[in-house]
């Protein structure tokens, strides 16, 4: 079935319906304190959507019904307390065993009343013929300035000249770089374009201007360093020191007061004073916005998030010659094509094989086409594949590139011969004995659901990790060095209170979703339940490459019996056995020593 404008319009409105439904808690206990409301609270799951209680719940709406109806803003979330905090509270408090229901803010809309705007609506639904267009610009050697750059990443440099164009960025590829390349090279070319830079986080955003703001000192074009603005305010403030010219004018001086209240942040064990200190950040954020179209007209270049844009859509003045959207993998389909309609080319950068854009309607057609990016519907555009990869040392590249990339990518030359590069991604070794680079411990058992952490645990993987942590650390690895991944938030809490009540609670213990763009020299993986429908999918294979493709120098994986079902973590494990599995050093599985052995 064709993607129309109407099923585009269709499907956003059965999304924002679905965000909609709320996530319903169950009270357990309710107190005042201060200006405060705190209840502590549990999950619902009665077949309806339901979530665990964490900082993503934050400026939600809390509403509960019954006789004696009331609401709240929740102001903070203390996930290891389960509490929600809230403040200006209307009505009688919940009753224990009542539920309280939370709305989180709607970003939808301001996408949906774009696609409902007959003018903005024709121009990105235009877009679906653009790939086959011609060129709009003639491709010329690169100047030598650019010659720092891989074969693949000179080659991404000109795709902007084209309508649209699509750079694959693999995991250590130099995406980011090639990006900051891309546009220092369209500056310095075409001396009067602009350019519009987006992406779906403030992460990628600030990481896409930064990286041209270094390729513009580099090549000693200092001129247009100043050209360049960043528009929003949850972009991250310490990134800018020093870099005040990225900054409208009046904003740098916010910036600076933003980053010391950053650095103060309390605990949350003293709630009333840690929503105090959030308060007057956010206070503090507001002076960081800047007059939107007013920065446009004196600058070439703005950086800004997809949800900002859309807010600020008609801001934004017409005559952008260039828009490069980043992690374009996760931007759904109808807010892709909104973004590239501002501007004559499009360049989209990401990596289809890693995390897509969340859907949670129920509504199969409606998934289907949000499921989709810019790298499903213009698959016959100009692309550029970077194979060159610095991040992983050889023998996780391998496993990796074998499993989810068809063996095309591979370990950049230069990294390889780079002492320093070796020398961070030097083995473990355990016993005297030189440790695989991706190794297995099949002994973590089967998940159970967990009415506590309302979702899926494994008591015994998380046992095995916690022991793993201790041989690791002084002997192998400091905290800073470790990555523990997993992709429920259940078991992440169970893993973080094991390794709490063990004095480790510096080590990064983390969602796959919220570890995209990071890296660590050693990666441990729990799935938990990888022989699952869910970890077997499409989904599941983007959330295993992301953990595997975390690591630097080794990746740990947890399994049981079930696990072996999935066919991700078989060919994973089957490729590293026929790379280790022999006899000599190592003949048997890795195994550390258990707390209660």
């Amino acid at each position: 079935m064709p993607i129309t404008p109407e099923r585009i319009i269709s499907a956003l409105k059965s999304e924002r319906a679905a965000a909609q439904i709320g996530l319903a808690f169950k009270v357990l206990s309710t107190r005042r304190q201060g200006e405060l409301t705190l209840i502590a609270a549990e999950p619902v799951r009665d077949g309806r959507r339901s979530s665990a209680l964490d900082e993503s719940l934050e400026d939600s709406k809390a509403v509960w019904f019954g006789d004696l109806p009331g609401r709240g803003k929740v102001v903070a979330v203390d996930p290891d307390r389960g509490e929600l905090a809230l403040k200006y509270v209307s009505g009688p408090l919940p009753e224990v065993d009542s539920r309280v229901t939370l709305y989180p803010e709607d970003f939808l809309t301001p996408l949906i009343e774009l696609w409902d705007t007959p003018c903005h609506l024709k121009k990105a639904a235009k877009l679906l013929k653009r790939a086959k267009a011609p060129a709009a610009f003639e491709s010329k050697p690169l100047p030598a300035e650019f010659n720092q750059l891989r074969a693949r990443q000179s080659e991404a440099v000109s795709l902007p000249l084209s309508r649209v164009g699509l750079l694959h960025g693999p995991p250590g590829t130099g995406k980011t770089y090639t990006i900051g390349g891309m546009i220092a090279y369209l500056l310095t070319r075409f001396p009067d374009c602009k350019i519009l830079v987006s992406g779906p986080t403030n992460t990628a955003v600030d990481s896409a201007l930064l990286s041209a703001d270094d390729w513009l000192q580099k090549i000693g074009r200092e001129d247009l360093r100043e050209t360049m603005k960043r528009i929003g305010s949850r972009f991250e403030t310490s990134k800018f020191s020093g870099r005040n010219h990225l900054l409208p004018s009046g904003v740098y001086a916010a910036s600076v007061e933003v980053g010391l209240l950053e650095s103060e942040e309390p605990s949350k064990t003293d709630i009333e004073k840690y929503v105090i200190w959030k308060e007057k950040l956010a206070e503090a954020r507001k002076r960081l916005k800047a007059d939107i179209a007013y920065t446009c007209s004196q600058s070439r270049l703005i950086a800004i998030t997809t949800n900002s844009f859309f807010r600020h859509f008609d801001d934004i003045p017409k005559g952008w010659h260039f828009a490069l959207a980043d992690e374009a993998s996760q931007i759904p389909l109808p807010a892709a094509l909104m973004v590239a309609s501002k501007a004559h080319c499009v360049t989209f950068a990401g990596d289809p094989k890693q995390l897509a854009p969340i859907v949670q309607t129920d509504d199969i057609s409606a998934g289907t086409i949000l499921g989709k990016t810019a790298f499903d519907v213009f698959k016959e555009a100009p692309s550029v594949f970077l194979n060159e990869q610095s991040r992983m040392c050889q023998g996780v590249c391998d496993v990796v590139s074998h499993t989810f990339y068809d063996d095309q990518l591979i370990v950049c030359q230069k990294a390889a011969r780079d002492v320093a590069w070796k020398k961070d991604r030097s083995p473990w070794f355990l016993n005297g004995r030189e440790m695989p680079r991706v190794m297995i411990d099949d002994r973590a058992g089967e998940a159970t659901w967990s009415k506590k952490y309302n979702g899926k645990i494994r008591y015994q993987s998380a046992e095995i990790i916690a022991a793993m942590i201790d041989e690791l650390l002084g002997s192998y690895a400091e905290p800073e060095d470790i990555m523990i991944l997993t992709p429920f938030r259940a078991q992440r809490e169970l893993i973080r209170g094991m390794l709490g009540r063990g004095g480790r609670r510096n080590i990064k213990v983390s969602t796959v979703h919220r570890a995209q763009g990071s890296e660590k020299k050693i990666v441990i993986f729990d799935p938990v339940d990888a022989g699952s429908s869910f970890l077997n999918s499409d989904t599941g294979r983007r959330l295993i490459n992301v953990a595997a493709s975390r690591a630097q120098a080794h990746f740990v994986l947890l399994t049981g019996p079930a696990d072996m079902r999935n066919q991700f973590i078989t060919r994973i494990a089957e490729r590293s056995r026929a790379i280790w599995d022999r006899r000599g050093d190592y003949a048997s599985p890795l195994r550390v020593r258990l707390r209660s052995a």
